[in-house]
Formats: structure tokens, sequence, C-alpha cells
């Protein structure tokens, strides 16, 4: 396997030449601390009758935070996607478009609020999943035009049965297929297969302290497998939650399941049989007043978190419907005696009820911390959809900035209040206090692009677009392929350095084997510093890079990572490791090298091949590999040019460290000492500073000035006075 930068570093220095002084990397005891930021909440409005209400002002709307009192409404808006499409974006400008380009945004335009359609199999037996299935399929046919759903299936993971479209066949036949056999456990006082119930049926005198041992023993592991459970469910929240971050506004979450319980009662509080519940003294055993005991609140608020946090809507969707005591059911075969041999009906129904209330309250507190609504106790589940596709349409999008709030990462409850009569408000419940990124600060770099290499769903909260392109000699190969990753701006937190924006911001490309199940992590470090110039052919063109990757036979998929540091947030996308389409560079980039700025509107921008030095006495060199060779020249010494490039590549991201160039910060990586030249005919030459002395290799001549220049650089390199 094989992967470089093809030229990357080189633009900079290309764009704008080397000056003598180069700028300082920020350190980190003067880093910006944010003491506040923006709190973004969707707030749907209606009357009475469930109907929108559209003609709120500022002035009819209160927020209060927490125990801090009321805030500033800074900005307020009306959303009406019915009204008009709406773009919805990561405002990538300027991106790569065709079968040869993958994105980690598939949404365009719509007028409907995207929408995820989550068919839990994990939590929901196989009788109601079949139940919601066929429910779904009668709803789609009367789906709107041109609403944007996705279909995702939760097993022990989550992943994508089909992602963003409105084409009904499609959705129909997502849906069809979205569904998996049940495994999750049922409470053993209620399985007449559980080893205690099967004990008492065949033989009803064992002692009660046998029989109350090893229903102790049961609901011990009856309570594990359920937090198990719980974990399995919380995960794909979150990751669901990075995978629709990207998408601006408010989003759904359609979560048809029979749901966890948000907390299991005590064994001695959860309806057990009298006749096997104590010792023959009478005497509960040490213990087991709490035996069994569980709350999952907590796993549950911090999935509603990071559901908010992406402005993710929770609408879940009870599959049981309204249905009677199952104890009772016809349709059971575990019902009646069967089901329970101990014969205490009264206690089993009184189970039953306790279960389905608190799964329902598991339902409720992620609706009601993320502004959705819970769907329970009815059997119009089609209209439970409806009713949350039609509140997603119309809403206020709400912003203020907290004051008097103490950022210490506790949890922060919204209010709002309406001062007009009869109005209805839905919103999320509240936030963590972090004075930076949800996840900044907290764990490393490296830990978090590793984690979203396994990530069951992409992260989109930064835009990425990966584009095959042919290999570097022109061939159409598909194990030798050219990445063009373009980095959308918006969500990459750039801090002002002097004249120059700086930018902290790792990467890793993940190489998967054919299972998908391990890969191999190769991280790097785009930070940078440059200047405004360069800052505004990002935002208008993005940040691109170019990477060269040469595929084993056995790979399947790379993804690229891309972390903000600063924010925590990340992106990724997937590509083959084989593509069979090729795209080509966009005309506003240079054909060898990216990350340019735009191209001048009088004509396409010319090659890259050549890098300016300038000194501050106004002495000029050029590095230049425009013809046949690789040369140096011009009025600076092979040591002030050779310095100009350290500085500026080098000299920001690493210092020297007993004998060697090593990462200033604990994020960092090693630094790359390997270059690529082309010349505008299509040669390449090859230096490579790692070794005992440059070396050199490809089919581009190194003029002897050149070799004089690297000799210098590698010096640097390696911490040696040139």
């Amino acid at each position: 396997m094989r992967i470089r930068n093809a030229a990357t570093h080189l633009v900079l220095l290309a764009a704008l030449g080397v000056s003598g002084a180069a700028a300082q990397a920020p350190k980190p005891d003067n880093a910006l601390k944010v003491k506040t930021r923006l709190i973004t909440v969707d707030v749907v409005a209606t009357d009475a009758h469930g109907h929108a209400i559209r003609d709120l002002q500022r002035e009819d709307l209160q927020v209060f935070d927490g125990h801090s009192g009321e805030q500033k409404i800074v900005r307020m808006e009306f959303v009406d996607l019915s009204a008009a499409s709406t773009a919805l974006t990561a405002g990538a400008p300027a991106l790569p478009a065709g079968p040869s380009a993958y994105s980690n945004l598939s949404l365009t335009r719509s007028q409907v609020a995207p929408t995820v359609m989550l068919m839990d199999a994990l939590n929901t037996g196989t009788f109601n999943q079949v139940r919601v299935r066929r429910d779904m399929l009668l709803f789609l046919k009367s789906l709107p035009p041109d609403t944007p759903v996705a279909v995702f299936l939760l097993g022990h993971t989550v992943r994508v049965v089909q992602n963003f479209t409105s084409d009904l066949k499609l959705l129909q036949a997502a849906v069809d297929r979205a569904h998996s056999p049940s495994t999750f456990e049922q409470n053993p006082q209620d399985d007449p297969n559980s080893a205690s119930n099967r004990l008492q049926g065949v033989s009803p005198s064992t002692p009660g302290e046998v029989v109350q041992a090893l229903q102790d023993f049961e609901k011990t592991v009856y309570v594990e497998q359920t937090g198990q459970r719980v974990d399995e469910t919380a995960d794909a929240m979150k990751a669901i939650a990075r995978f629709l971050g990207g998408y601006p506004g408010r989003k759904n979450l359609l979560w048809f399941s029979e749901s966890f319980p948000l907390w299991i009662q005590p064994t001695s509080e959860n309806g057990g049989n009298p006749a096997v519940s104590s010792n023959p003294t009478g005497v509960k055993l040490p213990g087991q007043e709490f035996s069994g005991a569980a709350v999952y609140q907590d796993k549950v608020r911090a999935a509603a978190h990071a559901l908010s946090e992406a402005r993710v809507a929770v609408y879940p969707v009870d599959a049981r419907g309204l249905e009677g005591p199952q104890s009772y059911s016809a349709v059971n075969e575990n019902s009646s005696t069967r089901r329970h041999p101990g014969g205490d009906i009264a206690a089993a129904l009184q189970r039953e009820s306790d279960e389905r209330t608190m799964a329902q309250a598991t339902m409720d507190e992620l609706a009601d911390e993320t502004g959705g609504k819970t769907c329970k106790n009815t059997n119009s589940l089609a209209a439970c959809v409806q009713r949350a596709l039609d509140e997603s349409s119309s809403y206020y999008e709400l912003a203020y900035y907290p004051e008097d709030v103490t950022w210490d990462g506790s949890f922060h409850k919204i209010r709002i209040k309406s001062a007009r009569h009869g109005v209805k408000l839905s919103y999320r419940g509240g936030y963590f206090a972090t004075d930076t990124g949800p996840r900044a600060g907290h764990e490393p770099p490296q830990k978090l692009l590793q984690e979203a290499c396994g990530d069951p769903l992409l992260s989109t909260s930064i835009g990425l677009t990966a584009d095959a392109l042919p290999s570097p000699n022109g061939s159409r190969d598909a194990n030798e392929v050219r990445y063009l990753l373009t980095i959308s701006p918006n969500a990459l937190s750039f801090a002002p350095e002097g004249e120059a924006r700086a930018v902290n911001l790792q990467m890793a490309i993940c190489e998967y084997d054919p299972k998908g199940t391990s890969y191999q992590f190769y991280p790097r470090d785009l930070s940078r510093s440059v200047p405004e110039a360069v800052y505004q052919g990002w935002r208008q063109n993005g940040f691109r890079n170019i990477f060269d990757y040469q595929a084993k036979t056995q790979d399947q998929r790379l993804r690229f990572v891309v972390l903000d540091v600063p924010s925590g947030v990340a992106g990724s996308v997937d590509v083959p490791a084989h593509p069979h389409d090729f795209g080509s560079v966009p005309a506003s980039l240079s054909s060898t090298v990216p990350g340019t700025p735009p191209a001048p509107k009088t004509g396409p921008m010319p090659v890259i091949i050549r890098l300016t030095f300038h000194s501050p006495a106004g002495g000029t060199s050029v590095l230049d590999w425009r013809n046949d060779k690789l040369l140096y020249q011009g009025d600076l010494t092979v040591g002030q040019g050779a310095h100009g490039f350290f500085q500026m590549y080098f000299e920001q991201p690493f210092h020297c460290e007993a004998g060697r160039l090593v990462p200033k910060y604990p994020s960092g990586t090693a630094p790359n000492f390997t270059f690529q030249f082309r010349s505008f005919a299509g040669p390449v030459a090859l230096v490579d500073l790692n070794g005992n002395e440059p070396a050199y290799s490809g089919d581009l001549p190194v003029d002897a000035s050149a070799k004089h220049f690297f000799d210098s650089l590698w010096k640097l390199c390696h911490c040696q006075e040139p």
C-alpha cells in the first residue's frame, strides 16, 4: 500500500512566495478560549388544532436558560420549507460531481426537512417489525413528492439501507428489507423457558431460597443484556447525530421501536411471586431488595444531547401500537398459565404495564430533549409520521448568547414561553455548557479520528467530496488511483494569526479489509498558517488536497476523515479502493496541485511549476521545474532559500528535540520529508529527505543547483545548521 501527498505542501509556497520571516505557530497557553457560544433552538409553534402559527414576532417569545434568567434573543427567523426550495448542502463550493465523485452530503434541494426512518430490530419483536413495515409501505404511497427520506436499520450496529432519496420505489424496497430477526431478551420472570420457571414446573417443592437465588442470577443477566442493548442503541443515536450534523436546519429521526426501559426496578418492586420472593424464614437475603436494578437515564440523555446539538428532532413511534395485555393474547404462545408457571397473573400484568411505561418513558425523554413528540398507544402509525413531516416544514429558528452562565459542562435546561394565548411550543430540552465544541478538549485528536474510522456511519459536520482521478502517469488503472479531496471550509476554525489565518486540521486515511471489520490507520497533519489571499481562495474553492493510492487486490474501500481540532467536529467520506469511473481536476485548479487560490477571471489558473523566494532586502530566487529539469537559481543563496522553505513548511508545527524534528503538540504527526515535482510536460522528480542524505528518483532530472538546495534543506530537517 502506498499513500502520499502529491505536491500538497508546495502549493502555499508556490502561490505566495516564501518570505524570510515565517508566521509563528500559536502557543498552547495563548489558545483562544470561547467564553460563550451561540445556542440555536428550533421552535415549532402550533395552535390548539395542531396547525402551524406563522406570524410570531421576537417580542412574542421569551427564552430562559437554566437558573440564569431570561436571555436576549439575537436572531429569530421563520423557516417555511413548504414555501420555497431551500438549499440543504453544507456549502462546500465548486464540489466535483458525477459518478467519480463521492460525498458525505447527498442532499441538494428540498421543500421538506431531511427525515431518517430508523427501523429498530434491536429493541423490537419480529411481529411488531412486520406491523411497522406493513404500515410504512402503505404510507410511502402517499408521501409528498420531493420528500428526502433515508432508511436505516438498527441491529447490534446501525447501517444505511437507503441514503436520502425521494424515489418511491427505492424507499419501498428499502423499507421492505429493513428488518432482522429479533433476539432481545425477555424478562426471565415471564419466560416459561427460564431456568427458574422450568424448575418450578418440574419440582414445585423446590425450596424458596433456591428458586430466589436462581431468579436473582437470571435478573442480573437480564439487566446486563439490557444494558448492552441500551449502549448499542445510544451509540447508534450518536452516530446518526454525526451523520446528520452537516445538514443545516432541523432534521427528523423517526424511531420505530418497542424501545427499552429508562430504568429497571429492583427485584422486590418488580412484581415477583410472593411464594418464592423470600427465604423460608421470611427474611430477605442481604442486597436482595436491590437485585437487578438499573438506571439508563444518563445514557439516554447523552444520546439526546448529541442529537439536539445536531438539530435532530426525534419522533419515537411505539411499534406495539394500541394493544391489550399480552398475557391474555391468544397469539402469544406463552400466554396464560404456561407463561406464568407460578400462577401469579396479576403480578405479570403489573410487570407488563410497568415495562411498557418505562419503555415509553425512554421515548418521551428522547422526544422532549430534542423537540420531537412520541407517538404511542395508537395504531395510526402513518399519521405519526405525517405529523413529524408537517411540523418540520415550518418552524422558528431562534438563537441567543447565554448570559451569566458558568461554562463548566453542566446541563442547562431551556424554557421558552409565548406571550400570545393558545400557542403550543415544541423545542429541544437544553444543552451542556461546554466552552467549545461538544467533544473538544476531552479526547486526543487521534482517538477521535480512529472513532470516525470505526463509525458505522459517515460524519458530515465537515463537508467532504473525494473525486477519483487518473493516476499520475495518466493511467486509468483502478489499482493506481489519485483522489482529489475537497474540504468545505464552513465548519473549520480559522484563527487570526497576525495578517494570516491558522487552521488546526488533522486527517486520517483508513484502509479497510475485505469484510470491512478492521482497518489500517494512516494519520497526517494538515495544519497550517496561510495569508488572507489563500484563505479567501479556500472560501471560494474549498480546501483541496490530492492523494495517490496504490491499491492491494484485497482492498475494498478507503475512508478519508478530517478533524477540526479546536471544535472537535469531523467529516468523513468513503471511496472505493478500485474505482471504475474517473473525473478530472476542476478548471479552477492547477492540473497538478491542489489548494491554490481561485483562478483569475481572465482565464484558467496556470500550472504551478516553480517556487519563488523573496528576502526582506529585495533578493529573489526560484526553485524551478518548468522544463526538462529541476533547478535552483537567483540572487539568494541555497541556504537562504532552504531556510525560507523550512520556516514556512516545518517551523510552525515542529521543533527540534534530541537531534530530530518532532511535533510541537501531542496531537501532531511526524513530519513528511518526501516531495514530488511534476513538470509541465509530465515527468516527475521525487525528493526523499528521510535517509542519511537526500535521495532522488523519477524521470525528471535534478540539477546540481537544486541538489545543493536540498542538501541545505536536509540539514535543517535533521536539526543541523546548513
